[in-house]
């Protein structure tokens, strides 16, 4: 990457970027050079405070270059659907973990083995052994399953289950 040096050099690169976004500015509706006038002269207003100047900036970033703040917005889109997702698993997992605990908690009380309450489910006892070391998600019915054999609610083992 170059370094501008020279007070040509610093003349061409302004020229260049003024092209540009004059181009931009012709290309829009009257309705939005206006707008892009209004924003301007706030902008170049010395009395205009920095969060005036910066909210003008970006409008004109929007009016002059809708495809590229389109981007950006897509981009914000996909970010927060991915920490929505990131919020989702967290929940799931924790769901998991209070299942396990609440199911093994349930288990020591009622003295009940892995193999005794498959034997009341229908539900294999590895796979009891695989829910308690939550490596594997049980589906609704087996929790209801497992709560009719436990004598208890669903919702005691899985808050959000079959109520």
């Amino acid at each position: 990457m170059s370094t501008i040096t020279t007070p040509n050099e610093i003349l061409a690169a302004g020229a260049s970027q003024f092209a540009m976004f004059f181009n931009a500015y012709r290309e829009c509706s009257p309705e939005i050079q206006e707008i892009i006038h209004d924003m301007t002269a706030i902008a170049a207003d010395p009395e205009a405070t920095a969060d005036e100047k910066r909210l003008a900036s970006q409008t004109l970033i929007e009016a002059l270059f809708p495809a590229l703040t389109a981007d950006v917005h897509d981009q914000d889109e996909i970010l927060l659907r991915s920490r929505e997702s990131q919020q989702i698993e967290m929940d799931l997992d924790h769901e998991e973990v209070t299942f396990a605990e609440r199911l093994r908690v349930l288990m020591a009380e009622k003295s009940i083995t892995q193999e005794y309450l498959a034997e009341m489910t229908g539900v294999s006892q590895p796979a009891i052994a695989n829910m308690l070391a939550r490596q594997c998600r049980p589906q609704r019915r087996t929790i209801a399953k497992i709560a009719a054999a436990l004598g208890v609610e669903s919702s005691e083992l899985w808050t959000d289950s079959i109520q």
